[in-house]
This record gives C-alpha cells, sequence and structure tokens, in this order.
C-alpha cells in the first residue's frame, strides 16, 4: 500500500524542477515502510543519481563513481537522516541531494 503511495508523490522544489515518485517519500514514509517500498525508494535514487550522471557527463564534468553507491550505503545515509524525529517531513530527494553533493567522482576520490 505504502508503495503505491509513494509511487503517486509528485512535488516541486524552491528551484522550481519536479520530482515525481518514491523521492518526495519522508523520512514518516521510511519508517512505516514495506520491503516494496523501500526498494522502490532505493531503486529511484539509483536511477536518479544515474540521469544525474549523464547529465554531469554531458557536460564535461567529472562523472559519480556510482559503483560505490549501493543500497547498503544508501540505507544507512537514510536511516542516518531519519533517525533524528525533527527531519520526519525531509524527502528522499534531499537526502539524495545531500548524498550526491558529497560523494566521490571520477576526478575527486575521496568523498
Amino acid at each position: 500500500m505504502l508503495g503505491s503511495a509513494i509511487t503517486m508523490l509528485f512535488s516541486a522544489n524552491a528551484s522550481g524542477w519536479h520530482t515525481i515518485g518514491a523521492g518526495n517519500a519522508t523520512c514518516e514514509n521510511w519508517k512505516n515502510r514495506s520491503s516494496v517500498a523501500e526498494a522502490e525508494v532505493l531503486s529511484w535514487m539509483a536511477g536518479f543519481a544515474s540521469a544525474a550522471n549523464i547529465e554531469r557527463a554531458s557536460e564535461g564534468s567529472s562523472e559519480y563513481r556510482l559503483e560505490l553507491l549501493t543500497y547498503d550505503y544508501l540505507r544507512l545515509e537514510i536511516n542516518t537522516v531519519c533517525s533524528n524525529k525533527v527531519n520526519k517531513d525531509e524527502p528522499m530527494y534531499s537526502i539524495l541531494f545531500d548524498v550526491l553533493a558529497r560523494f566521490p567522482t571520477a576526478i575527486n576520490q575521496h568523498p
């Protein structure tokens, strides 16, 4: 049921672009997730990061080292953010953006 709800979520951020799907799930959703909903969030994050990598490559920027972006790593990052109750409304896309902002690239090998 939560997986279906996550799929239908749609949001716009302050920059004016939109996200659709599991990226709009919040820490509150994550806390009450099913295994299907967890897989959907992690898959969304991996797909979004892949798309961001394609954009970086097309702009001539160094690419993220996506081989390091494992589901275990993403789970740890999500659980770290979502363990703080003040972050209950934090969306998954925001967590992913924070991860990618400090993630190693092909040129910068250290996080």
